[in-house]
């Protein structure tokens, strides 16, 4: 039997740190044992958490008294989940890595190092190797490893089998992301309602930055072409929906592709975290729906087992003999952020990365 493994949770009273804490409460071998947060430091986590998810504040976890985010206290801790916002995150993560913490970040501050890994357990999970070059490079005991953009997910899940087994030529992308995926309290009001929201060039330009990153580092079952010749752009938006990101996208190949074989590929897929039984692996993670109305947002976003883990994926269309259309949806911060963060814990610990210091 696995040993107990005690977590600390950044910006625990956060959105993405919610969901840590709800999914890491039945964990069975994981569990959230240190709740930092900053103007809620001594108060007891139940009381001044507002708890924007599922259900309830776990019973087991409703008294934990909001820690100070300070590694001095945190002798006893085997994992930082760091769902801290930008800019922020980046001194706060290399200050744990440095005295030996092992930890795993959601935040876009590293992700683009060349020694932290950026994964996908199902899409990239040979890339946490770069830990060996990151410890010795920096010369630290810990490390950092980061999850990935959560619309960056959204497209780069489905698109993987497709990468994978198909010679594709371009893909474009349009994303419908709800309010969730900018934090609490998110956004004015009157900037959202009655209205889509563009999230500009540089959000757009992240966006495919991330999943051109991820798509290189996918083994594949064809050589060509390779990502850096494939077109890839996208369209961001958000909406007025509070979880899941609703994203389009037409795939072109080099050659004639049926939409048929390209489904199959999305149904069969899976990786490593499937193999190896993670506790927090869906069964599936893609679910691929051939009826005409989904997925939607309201009834899918919470698909798979565990719930919102999967990525569902909807109206697929022959648009011409190569070219193909897919809808997908993502739960943004289960799969997309916390979800991602303890399934990537959970293959840090099958491989040997993770155990007491």
């Amino acid at each position: 039997m696995r040993r107990t493994l005690k977590a600390a949770i950044l910006g625990a009273t956060g959105l993405v740190g919610i969901e840590y804490v709800r999914m890491l409460a039945d964990h069975p071998y994981i569990k959230p044992t240190y709740l930092a947060g900053k103007g809620s430091v001594g108060k007891p986590y139940g009381e001044i958490v507002r708890w924007q998810t599922v259900g309830n504040v776990p019973k087991e976890i409703a008294n934990q008294e909001v820690k100070p985010t300070d590694p001095k206290l945190m002798d006893d801790v085997d994992i930082i989940f760091s769902p801290l916002p930008q800019g922020a995150a980046g001194p706060v993560e290399e200050q744990f890595a440095k005295l030996g913490f092992n930890v795993i970040s959601n935040s876009p501050d590293h992700r683009f190092d060349m020694d932290v890994p950026m994964i996908i357990p199902e899409v990239n999970p040979h890339t946490v190797t770069l830990i060996d070059e990151q410890r010795k490079r920096r010369d630290w005991k810990g490390f950092i490893v980061t999850t990935p953009l959560c619309t960056a997910q959204g497209a780069a899940i489905p698109l993987t089998p497709i990468y994978q087994n198909f010679k594709m030529s371009g893909v474009m992308i349009t994303t419908m992301q709800s309010l969730s995926g900018a934090g609490y309290p998110g956004i004015a009001s009157l900037d959202i309602v009655d209205n889509a929201l563009p999230l500009g060039d540089g959000y757009d330009a992240k966006t495919v930055k991330e999943i051109t990153r991820i798509l290189s580092e996918v083994k594949r079952n064809v050589q060509e072409p390779g990502v850096n010749e494939i077109t890839l752009d996208a369209t961001t938006h958000r909406i007025a929906t509070i979880h899941g990101h609703y994203e389009v996208a037409y795939v072109t190949f080099k050659e004639d592709t049926d939409v048929r074989k390209v489904m199959d590929s999305m149904e069969s897929f899976k990786g490593e975290p499937q193999d190896l039984k993670l506790p927090t692996a869906p069964e599936k993670p893609i679910l691929v729906t051939t009826q005409d109305a989904r997925p939607q947002v309201f009834f899918d976003r919470w698909a798979g087992n565990p719930p919102g883990m999967s990525i569902v994926v909807g109206r697929l269309k022959q648009v011409n003999p190569r070219t193909i259309r897919f809808v997908s949806l993502i739960h943004n911060t289960v799969r997309g952020a916390a979800g991602g963060g303890v399934l990537t814990a959970e293959l840090l610990v099958e491989k040997g990365y993770i155990d007491k210091r």
